[in-house]
């Protein structure tokens, strides 16, 4: 097991993907350095091959589900997570251009808040982390082509958020 590239190619990933699951992005660093330290400490009960991503996605997303919930049910991870509505947003800015900015930044977090939780979650884990639709797949038990099905229809569905909420003039 090469746990540097192990790291390196499902980091970005995971963080994302935990954070789709209401953790703060500080404590979506930290379940998944605890994820990549289990599955080092592990490494020997694994069944899979190291070269298999859609395997060894599904095993590293097994490590972080049951440490999250662990981690829930030992007082909700130390009273630290908490869901995507209740993130605290920064004080507005003074400056009209920057209030404008922080104000769409806020809608499309609601946007994305209204979408499906699978939806919310290939959309983050591509374009937050830029993750490749090859570790988004292995992650989520997934080949590349439902990858990408889904990312098409999430987009979509964010689109039709950002018009609904007139974030978005919408084009005909």
């Amino acid at each position: 097991m090469d746990l540097e590239s192990l790291i390196s190619s499902h980091r970005g990933s995971l963080i994302a993907l935990i954070s789709t699951w209401g953790a703060s992005p500080r404590d979506a660093v930290e379940l998944a350095q605890d994820t990549f330290s289990e599955a080092y400490l592990s490494r020997d009960r694994y069944k899979g091959e190291w070269d298999d991503l859609k395997a060894l996605g599904a095993w590293l997303l097994g490590i972080a589900n049951n440490l999250f919930h662990a981690g829930q049910r030992a007082g909700s991870g130390g009273g630290r997570l908490i869901s995507m509505p209740e993130v605290p947003v920064a004080d507005r800015p003074e400056d009209t251009e920057a209030q404008e900015r922080e104000e769409r930044v806020r809608g499309v977090q609601q946007a994305l808040l209204q979408l499906k939780a699978t939806e919310r979650t290939v959309l983050l884990m591509r374009y937050t982390e830029g993750s490749s639709l090859a570790v988004i797949g292995s992650l989520l038990g997934l080949g590349e082509r439902a990858v990408e099905g889904r990312l098409r229809r999430a987009r979509a569905a964010l689109k039709e958020q950002l018009e609904k909420n007139m974030l978005l003039e919408e084009r005909s």
